[in-house]
């Protein structure tokens, strides 16, 4: 995280890919917010697809959404925003609305 904020993008993601190899082969075991953070880094270092990728694999995960809800909620809009970068306005709007679904009734 210390790399991220300083925008030390390479490193940041080589850190992030390094801890998330360290996780065991268990599925319960792979934190979303672990690939939160590498989706974060290659979202601010403008590798989009990279960070479509990964918030798309938090998203698609059935382990993790208890413990790490906001994360899997806060996924839909990184992705809307994403697809409206690229263009995607159908695709940006669909992701939006899944995320305000997830968080109409959060804390403020």
């Amino acid at each position: 995280m210390i790399e991220l904020k300083q925008k030390n993008f390479a490193n940041a993601i080589k850190n992030f890919k390094e801890a998330l190899a360290l996780q065991s082969d268990n599925p319960g075991d792979k934190r979303a917010d672990y690939v939160e953070s590498l989706a974060t880094a290659y979202y601010a270092s403008g590798n989009f697809d990279k960070a479509q990728a990964e918030y798309e694999r938090i998203t698609s995960a059935s382990a993790g959404r208890i413990d790490y809800g906001d994360v899997y909620a806060l996924s839909f809009y990184e992705l809307g925003k994403i697809y409206e970068q690229k263009g995607w306005k159908g695709k940006a709007i669909e992701q939006y609305e899944k995320f305000l679904a997830l968080w109409k009734d959060a804390d403020p």
